[in-house]
């Protein structure tokens, strides 16, 4: 077989190939092992048939102590001539003394005696056995036992010819068999790749098949469909991102350009519109750069690529280390602890970090000046909850279950100043996922907002 054609040909081929190979290989060894039964049992059966003859003949000239003539033909009605079965009786000077009809053998006479031996002449299969008797007439006599084993091979090679034409129909069968076999079975594959060559990023609504049994095609192509679920829920959320912070850039792009438009027109001449432009730039590029800065956590976040550096540490020296740059950064703010228990917790601790400060800037922002700002944390068995609450504006009851979404801000039009790209929330959520956390906000207009996140110590 060309190895190059097994290699390209399909698996379909390359099954049944190998089932014929193998089909081909289990005959021969079955058919190999009963011709030799068969012949093991035939020679054994020769072997005892020859031993039988010579008991026979040798009682019978014994019944008379010796004095029965070898010669007589007497002696050789005992003998089955239907078995192939033949004996000669001569003197040490080859004369013969008495012989089965038939018998046209020529043997050589002499050692080993008393042992059957095998002999292959001219395509004939024999068995023999060279005895001395004593007479006493003719004194020692040499007696010969031969079994013709033709009939037994003659059946033995019809038998053969029947096995082998057997074999091959079977192998012929066993061929197209296969094929077709080799065919039904791997007709999911077809279709898996059918359905995945027309599969293309703007079409992902193909899925397979899997009905049928539980068997390993069914679980390939179930596999096939989550794998594609996964690409769609990844191109969806790729798609919403994309747009999302196009939409967002697509403002303070605008507002810049309106900006530098008036400059062009008014800002030489007119000082008011200078300062006006340059102060709406500088607030729209810091927020675009907040933005940008934002944006590649919150990718790796949706695409898994995002790898969290896990540790062990004290949670609680970290909430004092933020507690102490928070009261640096707003000093017309109370910011305080009342609660801060001593543990250590298995968690990345940049990231951790990164969604306590999201909290706390967000209640310095929407907090008036002398407004309180807490941090407490409180562990419970194996969890710890971390509380930051504030006595800021607050957010609209309707609006909270929305804070967390991207690009949400609450009420623009409240206080323009001090709206953000609307992505801290979302990120400080996505933080809490990746630990196995839970978040919960509860807020009164007016009166403050509470945040309070739930961590397991360890994984």
């Amino acid at each position: 077989m060309n190895i190059k054609f097994f290699k390209k040909a399909k698996i379909s081929v390359k099954l049944t190939i190998i089932y014929a190979i193998m089909f081909s290989l289990i005959l021969l060894i079955l058919n190999a092992s009963v011709l030799l039964g068969i012949k093991n049992y035939f020679y054994s059966q020769g072997n005892k048939q020859v031993g039988d003859v010579n008991n026979i003949f040798i009682n019978n000239v014994g019944k008379t102590s010796g004095n029965i003539d070898v010669s007589d033909k007497k002696l050789l009605l005992n003998i089955p001539a239907k078995e192939n079965l033949f004996i000669k009786v001569t003197q040490n000077n080859g004369k013969i003394l008495n012989v089965s009809d038939r018998f046209h053998y020529k043997i050589a006479n002499k050692e080993p005696y008393n042992i059957i031996q095998h002999l292959e002449e001219q395509d004939r299969h024999l068995l023999y056995e060279n005895i001395k008797i004593k007479s006493n007439k003719y004194g020692t006599v040499n007696l010969q036992i031969v079994k013709d084993m033709d009939r037994e091979y003659d059946f033995m090679k019809i038998l053969f010819a029947l096995m082998a034409t057997a074999d091959f129909i079977g192998i012929i069968l066993s061929i197209f068999i296969g094929y077709f076999m080799s065919k039904r079975m791997l007709k999911p594959i077809d279709n898996i790749t059918k359905i995945a060559e027309n599969i293309s990023i703007n079409n992902l609504k193909e899925r397979i098949d899997i009905k049928g049994p539980e068997d390993e095609l069914k679980r390939l192509g179930s596999t096939f469909n989550t794998m594609i679920n996964r690409l769609q829920d990844s191109f969806d959320r790729q798609a919403e991102f994309v747009s999302d912070a196009s939409h967002e850039l697509r403002t303070p792009i605008a507002v810049i350009k309106g900006y530098a438009n008036l400059l062009d027109r008014w800002g030489k001449d007119d000082r008011e519109a200078l300062e006006k432009s340059i102060y709406a730039i500088k607030f729209e590029a810091s927020n675009m750069a907040d933005m940008v800065e934002q944006l590649p956590f919150l990718a790796k976040g949706d695409s898994g690529a995002y790898k969290m550096e896990k540790s062990n540490f004290m949670l609680n020296e970290l909430i004092d280390q933020v507690l102490d740059e928070s009261s640096l950064i707003a000093k017309n703010k109370v910011i305080s602890s009342d609660q801060n228990d001593i543990t250590k917790i298995f968690a990345d601790y940049n990231t951790i970090k990164q969604m306590l400060r999201i909290f706390i800037e967000n209640s310095i922002k929407f907090t008036p000046e002398q407004g309180k700002i807490v941090i407490n944390s409180v562990v419970h068995n194996k969890s710890v909850e971390i509380m930051i609450s504030d006595t800021g504006i607050g957010i609209p009851k309707e609006e909270i279950e929305n804070v967390f979404d991207r690009f949400y801000t609450v009420d623009k039009s409240r206080a323009k100043e001090k709206t953000g790209t609307g992505l801290g929330l979302s990120i400080a959520k996505r933080i809490a996922d990746l630990h196995g956390g839970t978040i919960k906000l509860t807020s009164e207009e007016g009166k403050g907002t509470k945040v309070s996140v739930k961590l397991n110590l360890s994984v």
